[in-house]
């Protein structure tokens, strides 16, 4: 497949979202989806310029006020990006939820920070996160930054069975209570990220969603209010207070049902003592196969989820390298297994989180006012969904575009986002290099070669 052809592959994607946008703004959209993808360093709108150079056909501030003035909503752009780029990739995977018959697929929710400078930009804050660099107190790292809660599609393709391909899609900026008044209430993390869950639901209604979330958001305000055919993943307390169902009430007995039965010892305490019924699974972590101990009990944490059974699994490492881990599902018919691997899944949403950081400039932007801190961040997230739907279509018919193992790595066969990334740039460097050109075979196969060269090394 030749430049043009992956060039034009990439367009369609892109202009697959232009519904989102007005006719006025539709070409400012492509512009910038092109200078972002090109430019390396700070996602800044005039480094986006320069690297457009002649095709940016506008004054400069057309660009500067696509993010705070354009007729465009972020909530709009990722009802989009569901429906025309992921749900056709869920329906490819082949995934069947078995109660409904209905294709299924992951969604898992986290939160970030993604660093700012000044005080003057809008919504940000002194937040925590473990990750980032800057002053510690007592072992927290805080520093200036936004928190985004960032929902992102897992699921795996059958070209790719071992690769498990995350797809950002969903954004909402969490603003603290001294940020908030009549015109934007407070809210929190958990109800920032049920929104999300619903907003999925509306965008993707015949797909079954399954969350899969932090142990932040195992809580009765969340857990709670979730739709009733979604079911959520997460982490137990290690002291939480568990019950058992409440017993079956005899013939003739008279007075309130029970609403829960004993209570039991606590997650902690059970995985001391329980040394019977303890199975052998076998669960994909981090791409490679692993044995794990798994027990398995069926009670009420009834402070969190009230009457509703959940489904407690406790999940020991055979070596003993590892601690205990302790899961949950809110759903107690769903196996074992399925809960193990949905929560070690749920991983990738941090490593999308991670790319659109690393290559795409997710904490790099520079707007400072409301609406243009709003839309543009996330915006990296969306390029990510992007360029692997970009990559996963192409090399179904172009095999060249697959990663050459390295010399250090002889058994790579699973390609990273770095080298989706670098095979989009390199495709659209040469179409826009040899567009149109006279330049003699011999001059194109040293720019290919050239280029091939750079963008590996990039």
């Amino acid at each position: 497949m030749d430049a043009v052809t992956l060039v034009a592959t990439w367009n369609v994607l892109v202009q697959s979202l232009a519904v989102t946008f007005t006719d006025a703004t539709v070409r400012t959209w492509q512009q910038i989806v092109l200078g972002w993808v090109l430019h390396r360093g700070p996602a800044t709108v005039t480094g986006m310029i320069g690297v457009l150079g002649d095709l940016a056909d506008r004054h400069w501030t057309v660009y500067h006020r696509f993010f705070y003035r354009a007729a465009w909503s972020l909530q709009g752009l990722s009802q989009q990006l569901m429906i025309r780029i992921i749900q056709p990739l869920i329906m490819e995977s082949g995934a069947i939820d078995s109660a409904t018959g209905k294709p299924v697929v992951d969604l898992n929710i986290d939160d970030t920070t993604a660093g700012r400078y000044g005080r003057h930009v809008a919504h940000a804050g002194w937040y925590k996160d473990a990750s980032a660099t800057g002053p510690a107190i007592k072992g927290t790292v805080i520093h200036w930054a936004h928190n985004w809660i960032v929902g992102a599609f897992t699921l795996r393709l059958p070209r790719w069975p071992k690769l498990r391909w995350v797809l950002p899609a969903l954004f909402a900026l969490y603003r603290k209570k001294s940020d908030c008044g009549s015109d934007h209430p407070f809210a929190t993390r958990q109800s920032l990220a049920l929104q999300l869950i619903k907003d999925a639901a509306a965008a993707l209604k015949n797909v079954v969603i399954r969350i899969a979330v932090d142990g932040a958001y195992a809580t009765r305000e969340f857990l709670r209010n979730l739709p009733e055919s979604v079911n959520a993943v997460s982490r137990i307390r290690r002291d939480a207070a568990l019950h058992d169902l409440p017993p079956k009430r005899r013939r003739g007995q008279r007075g309130r049902p029970r609403l829960k039965g004993r209570r039991l010892p606590t997650p902690k305490t059970l995985a001391s003592r329980r040394k019977k019924n303890w199975r052998r699974i076998t669960v994909s972590r981090q791409g490679r196969e692993v044995s794990r101990l798994v027990l398995g009990i069926t009670c009420l944490w009834y402070h969190v989820c009230g009457s509703k059974p959940i489904r407690l699994v406790i999940v020991r490492d055979p070596a003993g390298r590892q601690d205990d881990d302790f899961f949950f599902c809110t759903d107690a018919e769903v196996p074992d297994e399925q809960i193990v691997q949905r929560y070690y899944d749920r991983w990738g949403v941090e490593e999308a989180i991670l790319e659109a950081k690393q290559h795409l400039g997710f904490e790099d932007t520079r707007g400072w006012c409301s609406r243009t801190v709003h839309r543009q961040a996330p915006l990296a997230m969306v390029l990510v969904t992007l360029v692997k739907a970009w990559y996963h279509r192409c090399t179904a018919t172009d095999s060249s575009l697959l990663p050459e193992a390295p010399p250090w790595n002889p058994d790579k066969s699973r390609p990273s986002f770095a080298d989706m990334l670098s095979s989009l740039r390199r495709a659209l460097w040469e179409e826009r290099i040899l567009r149109n050109s006279r330049l003699s075979r011999r001059v194109r196969e040293i720019i290919a070669s050239l280029g091939r060269a750079m963008f590996r090394a990039a």
